[in-house]
């Protein structure tokens, strides 16, 4: 049958209607996938690498670059066979991409961490390269801005040049950024100003005293100069904060974690050990190897205070989650003696 023209006016109206997106609908759209990918890199951050991979091999459709660089992160996390191939490629193929660079950098510390000291070196140098990349393409990110100061204050083997490192921190300096005193940090530590540093970190750390990665980082800055004490005082105020998410999540389980050795080496007291170790474990969504970790020192920390019921709980928690021979041994012991 013949369409006469206004019919088919009418059809193609009705058609493209029924494709029409609102521009709310599709700003809400893109709100959710931004919230989705926090959601997913909180959790990479709290090494919850099962669920990730889980929600991200659920989507109905390719990944975007966001999601390939979270699934690149646990390869490399995992030290799975080819991760370091799998990290240049991925490198190389977003040279222009900030978040690329700067993930790929941390990622190729991860690797050189993982790898043979031969190697060691020249994967630095990789780091060195993306985290400077990431920082020229992003002026305006002052994190970007304060990891490529660190990486320019490496040794000039692993890729460093120092005469960059001052410049970069001197202009953070000049805004109000808290990562400026991060990199100052770096930079005194670096330059091994003794004195000045000691008197910075203890007056930044008061300063912002509600900022897990600047009072982690002061107490740093402490033990590398020999002050353990105030350093362990530091670390307990860095664990006793809320857990933060993200890149600071990281300085939060290390502030505790450092809490709880420098409880069982004497630096704090037992009662401050046990309440770092209680608060590590409850925010831990996984009973990955660093779990068990804090979990096995924290039960020792309990049975030096003397506290035989709750030490007992916990060495049974540990027998019963870990898989090492040796910290399963070990476990078996520890409750043997416990329960006489």
């Amino acid at each position: 049958m013949k369409l006469i023209h206004g019919v088919k006016l009418a059809l193609f109206t009705v058609s493209l209607s029924a494709f029409y997106v609102p521009k709310t609908a599709l700003a809400m759209s893109k709100e959710r996938q931004v919230t989705h990918q926090q959601t997913l890199e909180t959790l990479y951050y709290q090494r919850n690498y099962q669920s990730v991979k889980a929600a991200l091999r659920a989507l109905d459709r390719p990944l975007n670059i966001d999601e390939q660089l979270l699934m690149l992160a646990i390869k490399v996390q995992r030290n799975e066979d080819n991760a370091d191939d799998a990290l240049a490629s991925f490198t190389k193929a977003h040279p222009n991409n900030a978040k690329v660079q700067y993930w790929t950098g941390n990622l190729w510390q991860i690797a050189a961490k993982n790898s043979s000291m031969f190697s060691k070196m020249s994967i630095y140098s990789h780091y060195v390269k993306a985290m400077t990349k990431a920082a020229k393409l992003a002026p305006q990110n002052a994190r970007y801005q304060m990891e490529a100061a660190k990486a320019y204050g490496q040794h000039s083997i692993m890729g460093g040049d120092s005469d960059k490192q001052a410049p970069i921190v001197a202009k953070l300096l000049q805004g109000s950024s808290p990562f400026a005193h991060i990199a100052q940090m770096d930079l005194l530590q670096n330059t091994q100003k003794e004195s000045e540093a000691l008197h910075y970190a203890t007056g930044i750390a008061q300063q912002y005293s509600n900022n897990v990665e600047i009072v982690e980082r002061a107490a740093q800055l402490l033990w590398t100069f020999g002050d353990k004490i105030k350093a362990g005082e530091l670390f307990y105020q860095a664990c006793m904060l809320p857990a933060p998410i993200k890149e600071a999540y990281l300085k939060w389980d290390a502030a505790c974690w450092y809490s709880v050795l420098f409880s069982d080496n004497g630096e704090l007291s037992l009662e401050q050990g046990i309440s770092a170790g209680k608060q590590l474990l409850a925010q831990s969504s996984v009973k990955d190897n660093e779990y068990l970790d804090s979990l096995e020192l924290y039960a020792q920390l309990l049975v030096k205070a003397r506290q035989t019921a709750n030490a007992i709980n916990a060495y049974n928690d540990l027998l019963a989650s870990a898989t090492n021979k040796s910290m399963k041994r070990n476990a078996k012991k520890a409750l043997k003696k416990l329960v006489k």
